[in-house]
């Protein structure tokens, strides 16, 4: 190990916004423990906010404290990424879903408004399939369970190959900066987000890729969902329609891993689905357009769920 890289090995800090709102809970599904933010008046509707792959909860960071404003905000830290437990399991949607749903009856919540980013969206969206009584509204942040059309992205397709994959990943250790530069395939302008975002997220993806045990969950993650994704698809279209809750798309206008088409389409098969593009925005709009994000997302949420 390269002396200057121990630092890597450290847990992981949060936003420094956010703080404050850090909380720990020990989940009944492996005996976990999971991490997570929380804000807003518990009085009010609650809304818990889902990563995606690789990711963690300060994902969240431009967006938490206004949405906190109106809403009672959970942000987590799925098993086996962030701050999280990560037992050596098998991970898979539905362990998330699983964990998420426990996560629920220990905090008290009947049900809550899902907004998911990426492979967050796919368990959010599953979980409006599966557990009609828990979920009141869908936000479907650069992905979604309907995905006729695959993600073309290579670097995602070979990630996803035994071996090959696991060598690429740990490849990056030898070089912090070539670590940061694969950030780029889901930013639409990675070097013009604000010097604060750039110094967190080059410290944040070297952490990851030093973390044994969240490359041992990324790649169990990567591997189980894309085989369960596809199975999803046979009977998607009927699942789809029965969702009878407000469903809002946000895709960044440059998304290169949520096809366009499978927004638009998925507009046509589900009821009560609202669809806004971001500008200037990849694969994380909440993070690259934060303020066009709230503008987009708070009028609708004002209108389903004031």
């Amino acid at each position: 190990m390269v002396a200057n890289n121990k630092k890597y090995l450290l847990p992981m800090a949060p936003w420094p916004t956010l703080e404050s709102y850090r909380q720990e809970i020990s989940l009944p599904v492996n005996d976990l423990n999971l991490f997570y933010y929380k804000a807003g008046n518990i009085d009010l509707p609650t809304m818990i906010m889902i990563h995606g792959l690789g990711d963690d909860a300060d994902t969240w960071r431009h967006v938490f404290y206004p949405l906190s404003k109106l809403f009672h905000v959970i942000a987590i830290d799925l098993p086996g990424f962030g701050r999280s437990e990560k037992p050596k399991i098998t991970y898979s949607p539905s362990f998330y879903i699983e964990s998420i749903l426990k996560f629920m009856d220990m905090l008290s919540i009947k049900s809550a408004i899902l907004m998911g980013s990426s492979l967050g969206g796919i368990i959010a969206h599953e979980m409006a399939i599966e557990h009609v009584n828990r979920v009141t509204g869908l936000i479907l942040v650069g992905g979604a369970l309907y995905q006729q059309k695959r993600m073309g992205d290579l670097g995602l397709l070979l990630m996803q190959i035994p071996y090959l994959g696991e060598w690429l990943y740990t490849k990056l250790r030898k070089n912090p900066k070539a670590a940061y530069e694969s950030l780029r395939s889901v930013y639409y302008e990675l070097g013009k987000m604000p010097m604060e975002d750039r110094e967190f997220l080059f410290e944040r993806v070297n952490k990851r890729v030093w973390s044994d045990d969240q490359l041992r969950a990324y790649f169990s993650t990567l591997r189980a969902t894309a085989k369960w994704v596809k199975k999803q698809q046979k009977n998607i279209i009927i699942n789809l329609q029965r969702i009878q809750i407000p469903t809002l798309i946000l895709r960044g206008d440059y998304d290169h891993l949520f096809s366009k088409n499978n927004a638009v389409d998925l507009i046509s098969i589900q009821p009560e689905v609202d669809y806004f593009k971001i500008e200037d925005a990849g694969h994380l709009p909440h993070q690259e357009n934060p303020d066009l994000f709230l503008a987009k997302l708070i009028p609708w949420l004002e209108t389903h769920f004031s």
